[in-house]
């Protein structure tokens, strides 16, 4: 007696036998349905027979192409042993494998690869070294070097103190002179100070010259 699925259904449970996710209707014989019903129905997981296996701890089969190339089989011999059905010759390097790593510097002698890490360990010990007696010669200048600083930092702020008092003097001079404030910001303010230094100096030359003509008369009378 012949019965009538969907190939999709039996897909979606996960059964091995399934062949395409496509929907097709095909006739499959009574006791072959049931046996799948029945294997659908035990596995809650919906994962496939080969994930099954690995789940219990088993060997899955080998089934695929890629599963039977050197580097698949050195890997399954690697993950499970002897029990993998590998030949272990697969797993040792071939002479043209051997050959490439020689010529790449793959794999070094031990002796050589010992003498560049003491050489490294040497090398940061002594960097480490270095650096630590640049750090207490530091130390022993930090006191030095902090009261310079302090120093320059107080010299800073008298010399601050000094402009300060030095521009609120101009600012009173230009303001007694032109008669109103200008800001020191303004650009006009040091060209009219500069001004009123030129018209100062004009006036002293001035009154130095009247003084001596005033002298000189008195002299002739």
């Amino acid at each position: 007696m012949l019965r009538v699925r969907l190939s999709k259904l039996l897909w979606s449970s996960g059964c091995k036998y399934a062949s395409t996710s496509e929907t097709r209707i095909e006739a499959i014989p009574e006791e072959t349905y049931d046996a799948y019903r029945q294997e659908a129905s035990l596995n809650v997981s919906h994962m496939k027979p080969r994930h099954r296996i690995i789940a219990a701890g088993g060997i899955p089969p080998v089934e695929f192409e890629w599963e039977k190339t050197r580097s698949a089989a050195r890997e399954r011999f690697g993950t499970y042993g002897l029990e993998s059905g590998v030949d272990v010759r697969q797993c040792w390097p071939t002479i043209e494998e051997i050959e490439e790593e020689k010529a790449i510097g793959f794999y070094r002698h031990y002796l050589e690869v010992l003498k560049e890490v003491k050489a490294l360990e040497a090398a940061k010990k002594k960097k480490d070294k270095d650096r630590i007696a640049e750090l207490e010669a530091n130390e022993k200048r930090y006191p030095g070097l902090l009261a310079k600083y302090q120093a320059g930092q107080v010299k800073k702020e008298k010399e601050k103190d000094a402009q300060e008092v030095a521009l609120e003097k101009k600012i009173r001079e230009i303001q007694e002179y032109f008669g109103y404030w200008i800001d020191p910001k303004d650009p006009r303010f040091e060209v009219m100070f500069q001004q009123k230094q030129d018209e100062e100096k004009k006036a002293a030359r001035q009154a130095k010259r009247l003084e001596k003509e005033k002298k000189t008369i008195a002299e002739v009378l």
